[in-house]
């Protein structure tokens, strides 16, 4: 039965309920699939369309209007296995299409030093609003995304096993957080605790720490979202103008580096900033709320002006 692509992407968002932001850019990228194969309907089971990313992207870093070529290929690898899996085609177009991964010089992106986190956060500390004074602080802190801490309600803070935690984790309000293992419990630093993060949770009740409202619609944006990019904004807006240094993530770049040069192990380094532990043993590791606030003592915030990342 012949099926366009419009229908085949309304039945892959079905039955996969993507997140927003992936609705959003995928979106666009079936725009530009539809105009390079045609709006027409396709019996996909026959013959399925033949593409390419010639000419789909530019050399020069995306924007978050121009999707990569890797968000290209995503979109279109995961289309059209579901529809080989759902017997709506008989091939998959994307399979054997690779692409380059060489990074050109002076392209690959790059983490804040110690000298500019140390700027970053005493600029966070003098602003009056809530998410421009806590959310490096919480990034710096835990090496969290922003998109994470962003979307933090009252009820993600609290005590557990003697430690003052947040938990990362989807707000209730339809969030998202990046995958399963982004999800974890991490005790909070002890330069959160000293700057009066807590009292700061305490007065706001209950509900988000720092938005007011979302829509509550998973096909919608999170407001979440619109925090994080007016931070981004804020922080380029005060001299922190290098374009391979992205103004929110850059701090996770900055943890990373920073965990290392302290000595704090890959693997506990991973379990505090949520990220995939690759290593076969990693399956059956658990790092407890005691290794993961012993390492974080570790981490001077802010740190210490003059000190090298090599040091």
């Amino acid at each position: 039965m012949p099926i366009s692509l419009d229908e085949l992407f309304e039945r892959w968002e079905a039955e996969t309920d993507p997140s927003a932001s992936t609705l959003s850019s995928w979106r666009g990228i079936m725009r530009d699939l539809k105009s390079f194969v045609g709006d027409r309907r396709t019996t996909l089971l026959a013959s399925p369309p033949r593409i390419s990313l010639a000419g789909k992207t530019s050399s020069s870093k995306p924007t978050r209007r121009q999707p990569s070529r890797d968000g290209y290929l995503g979109c279109a690898r995961a289309l059209f296995r579901f529809a080989v899996a759902n017997r709506l085609a008989a091939s998959d177009p994307s399979q054997g299409i690779k692409v380059a991964r060489k990074t050109k010089a002076g392209m690959k992106m790059l983490g804040y030093s110690g000298e500019e986190v140390a700027r970053l956060l005493d600029l966070a500390s003098a602003a009056p609003e809530p998410w421009k004074k806590w959310l490096p602080w919480l990034a710096a802190a835990t090496g969290s995304r922003i998109g994470e801490v962003a979307q933090l309600h009252v009820s993600h803070v609290f005590e557990e096993d003697g430690y003052h935690v947040v938990k990362i984790t989807p707000a209730i309000d339809a969030g998202s957080i990046k995958n399963a293992e982004s999800e974890r419990t991490v005790p909070i630093h002890p330069a959160l605790l000293a700057a009066g993060f807590l009292e700061f949770v305490r007065t706001k009740g209950q509900g988000p720490l720092f938005y007011g409202r979302s829509s509550g619609d998973p096909k919608r944006k999170h407001a979440s979202k619109g925090v994080a990019n007016r931070l981004a904004t804020w922080i380029r807006a005060n001299g922190f103008s290098d374009r391979r240094k992205a103004p929110n993530h850059a701090l996770r770049h900055w943890f990373k580096t920073e965990a290392s040069r302290v000595g704090i192990s890959d693997s506990v380094a991973d379990a505090i900033q949520g990220h995939t532990d690759s290593s076969s043993s990693g399956v059956y590791r658990h790092i407890g709320l005691a290794l993961m606030a012993s390492a974080l003592e570790k981490i001077e915030l802010p740190p210490r002006r003059g000190v090298s990342l090599d040091a």
